[in-house]
């Protein structure tokens, strides 16, 4: 991520009291970001960004099963079937979507013209105490924290990355990847990378 988007991120938990987990985002899609012509995925997009540094459009939506070089070994399979299974309608890109099929674009995936880049996905939110540690959160609590937190957020980001709620408490189809890191945004400036468990793959 970004220097000056944590610095939104610790901004925002500081002004909130509260932590902001947010799934560890591709860092190969920083270049894109604010550039025009690109844009953060949206709901609709379940395609997964290019994984694989040496390629020409890492960090952007690929289709995996045209450029498999835009992924690493170890994510190819995955992206395949998140494309298929996820993001493809009957077989079919969604409305609004193209793929270029030749050229020194090919595989790259446009919505409305535009590249995508990975959004990022807030994971959970939690109340912190007077001391910056994490309370207990119910789901209510939560949605009132997001109300407070998102319009903050894209304020200081000044990019629409925040696409949806939290996933631990959105019902939406995301979810969280069986396992997967996280990183913590805390009062104070306190950081905290962790694990996630919740089954489901997500984007």
């Amino acid at each position: 991520m970004r220097r000056d988007h944590r610095e939104v991120f610790f901004r925002t938990a500081e002004r909130c009291s509260c932590w902001i987990g947010v799934r560890e985002p591709n860092p190969l899609a920083d270049r894109w970001i604010g550039k025009p012509g690109y844009i953060p995925k949206s709901v609709s997009c379940k395609a997964k960004t290019s994984d694989n540094p040496a390629f020409a459009f890492a960090g952007l939506v690929v289709d995996p099963t045209v450029r498999p070089d835009a992924f690493k070994k170890e994510t190819l399979a995955s992206a395949v079937d998140t494309w298929n299974e996820k993001f493809l309608k009957g077989g079919r890109l969604p409305p609004g979507f193209a793929c270029a099929q030749a050229g020194p674009e090919r595989g790259l995936v446009r919505f409305a013209g535009a590249a995508i880049f990975a959004d990022y996905d807030l994971m959970a939110i939690s109340r912190a105490d007077q001391r910056g540690e994490m309370l207990f959160t119910s789901e209510a609590q939560q949605a009132e924290l997001f109300g407070r937190v998102e319009p903050l957020l894209r304020q200081g980001l000044q990019v629409p990355m925040i696409q949806h709620p939290t996933e631990f408490m959105w019902e939406g189809g995301v979810g969280a990847r069986e396992f997967e890191w996280v990183l913590w945004f805390g009062p104070g400036h306190r950081f905290n990378r962790g694990q996630s468990s919740m089954p489901h793959g997500g984007h």
